[in-house]
């Protein structure tokens, strides 16, 4: 799969079944079996069995606001939409081979409705890819959070999570990090796979024995995160 055909089958997935509650097309769209991580943890479902899942949550249309990258078979979208109790809000991964969604990633959903996120700019894939690794292995794993925070991140830092929008200084998400991890021992980092496109990175990643699956979304902007998406961890190892 390219990565053009991948946001392909993403798009239509959302256009053509959620936006018009056309349950009856997710075979279409989903494999005969769909390996979903999700909050809860992992499950295996035929596309039947999901379209019933879906059909019964959502007795109308879903619209999504969206911007999704990708690299090959893999695609990273941002998201908000209207719930059946307000807005929500998350980072979600598809999976897709043979034009069908085959697997998906959501740690979590946040009560809120995020801004609209910027379109995908230029950038340099690789180059994100490397400021990641920083991020977690030079930065996490040596708790070194206030010498490189304002390294890696810009002097404003949007972040999107679970709480809403807000935006922080270098030195003040820095001070965040420190309070959260700064007592553990330094160490290695949880496994985690990263995927970039254009100005963004994404990870999949699962803190076993912590704080379980996550996945995350990051802007860079002249060879630093500017701005961040994070809707939360999963309670359950993926």
């Amino acid at each position: 799969m390219t990565a053009e055909d991948t946001l392909r089958v993403v798009q239509a997935w959302n256009d053509l079944v959620w936006a018009r509650a056309d349950w009856d097309r997710v075979p279409e769209f989903a494999g005969p079996e769909y390996i979903r991580h999700e909050p809860g943890g992992t499950r295996v479902v035929t596309a039947e069995e999901y379209a019933r899942e879906i059909r019964a949550r959502n007795p109308g249309p879903v619209r999504f606001d969206q911007v999704a990258f990708a690299e090959d078979d893999m695609a990273f979208v941002t998201w908000t939409r209207e719930g059946q109790t307000g807005p929500v809000s998350s980072v979600q991964v598809y999976r897709v081979s043979e034009r069908k969604l085959v697997e998906s990633w959501v740690s979590a959903t946040a009560p809120v409705a995020w801004p609209t996120a910027p379109p995908i700019g230029e950038g340099d894939p690789e180059a994100n890819k490397a400021l990641l690794r920083r991020w977690y292995e030079e930065m996490y794993a040596g708790r070194r959070f206030a010498e490189l925070a304002p390294e890696l991140c810009g002097p404003v830092f949007i972040r999107h999570e679970a709480a809403g929008t807000f935006e922080v200084t270098a030195e003040e998400h820095a001070e965040r990090l420190q309070a959260k991890y700064g007592a553990l021992p330094p160490g290695p980092v949880a496994p985690y796979r990263a995927l970039a496109a254009g100005d963004r990175v994404g990870v999949i990643g699962d803190d076993r024995g912590r704080q379980h699956g996550f996945v995350q979304v990051w802007r860079v902007e002249d060879g630093k995160f500017v701005e961040s998406w994070f809707a939360g961890f999963a309670q359950a190892d993926w």
